[in-house]
């Protein structure tokens, strides 16, 4: 086995591609980046995946690296995971497979029931006659248990290595509002929110369009505060925004359910995590001791985050925080201490990559790089 192996990032997304390239200099590894939409839009099919593995597709990229990551929407590499379900060894991917699943392991695949039968599959044979050639990471709380109530299969142990909160900077627009810490900011969805809490509520928000670039972290800081009403279990931005030092106001759990409920936030349905395990001698993870059990599983509500984080348990709540100076809302100090919580925290990330990669069969330490990894890139 090569000392150096090679190594390719199979995803879409940009933020995650951020991540990667700073995982992989802190272990002092190359990454090359395939965008695979390329080759299929979201939500690979099966016969799709088919067409990928008899022309060719597959061979040709695993017989280049050593290692593949599979990243952000897993169904992209849906090609390169049945071909190791293939009796024609020759069609088997030779690389070791790593899925690192980020929310979306079935994002938008219609012939679910034949999708999960290949992940039902996968996962029973990486505890046996797979188990050095394929491996299973998330980047957050929720993907283990997702799976699992979604396929009905019971996961090996998956690593929880979450994002290393690394954003490059960019200017700020000029056709977006003109930031101010009088304002708070957000990024609209497919959610009515925003505008019922400046059209109701008279709360003063710079509102940044679905898909606009506003130039990354650095510049909500001119902001009095970044209001996020989650549309994912996590999101890149979350462990950006408190490695930045940006303060971020999120709804409580029973504020997400009420806007769940009455229409306002659909973009998340909460009431999904009720189905996983929630029994004190079952919760794999702990919570917040006055939020429901449930919560543990999303990153927003996690003990080691709660710290940087504000909580608002309804609109009067974040109505009178808007009439907050930026110091009086910014009581944690998380300008100051989300940062140096981050750069602690990224060595333990970066930890985790080093065992997996251990589990690979690569013995590497950290070059040094990883606590400012951040402004390296």
């Amino acid at each position: 086995m090569p000392v150096h192996p090679t190594v390719l990032y199979y995803n879409t997304h940009g933020g995650c591609n951020q991540n990667m390239r700073g995982v992989m200099r802190s272990l002092g590894v190359k990454v090359d980046l395939f965008n695979p939409k390329q080759v299929a839009g979201y939500g690979m099919s099966a016969s799709r995946a088919r067409y990928l593995i008899e022309s060719g597709h597959v061979d040709f990229v695993c017989s280049r690296y050593d290692i593949i990551v599979i990243g952000d929407t897993i169904p992209h590499g849906r090609a390169l995971l049945e071909s190791l379900l293939e009796k024609d060894t020759m069609k088997q991917c030779r690389s070791k497979i790593v899925v690192e699943m980020t929310n979306r392991f079935d994002w938008d695949v219609s012939d679910k029931a034949a999708y999960y039968n290949t992940i039902s599959a996968l996962v029973q044979l990486s505890k046996t006659t797979l188990k050095d050639k394929l491996f299973w990471v998330a980047n957050n709380n929720v993907e283990k248990a997702f799976l699992e109530h979604k396929v009905g299969v019971s996961m090996p142990a998956v690593r929880v290595l979450r994002p290393l909160g690394v954003a490059p900077e960019y200017p700020y627009p000029l056709d977006l509002p003109e930031p101010s810490t009088n304002l708070f900011a957000a990024r609209q969805h497919y959610s009515t929110v925003y505008s019922v809490l400046k059209r109701k509520y008279n709360i003063p928000i710079a509102v940044f369009p679905f898909g606009h670039k506003y130039g990354g972290p650095k510049n909500l800081l001119r902001f009095k505060a970044f209001i996020d009403m989650p549309y994912e279990y996590s999101t890149m931005k979350l462990y950006e925004n408190i490695a930045f030092g940006i303060p971020m106001i999120i709804p409580t759990p029973r504020f997400l359910e009420e806007l769940y409920d009455t229409g306002i936030h659909k973009m998340l349905n909460p009431y999904i995590l009720q189905n996983f395990p929630v029994s004190p001698d079952m919760l794999p993870f702990k919570q917040v001791a006055e939020f429901p059990a449930w919560s543990a599983y999303m990153d927003y509500y996690a003990p080691e985050f709660a710290p940087f984080l504000y909580y608002v348990d309804s609109y009067e709540q974040l109505k009178n925080m808007s009439g907050m100076s930026a110091a009086e809302l910014d009581s944690k100090n998380v300008r100051v201490e989300g940062p140096l919580f981050y750069a602690k925290y990224r060595e333990e990330i970066l930890g985790g990559w080093l065992e997996l990669f251990r589990d690979m069969g690569y013995a590497y330490k950290m070059n040094g790089e990883g606590a400012n990894i951040m402004m390296q890139l």
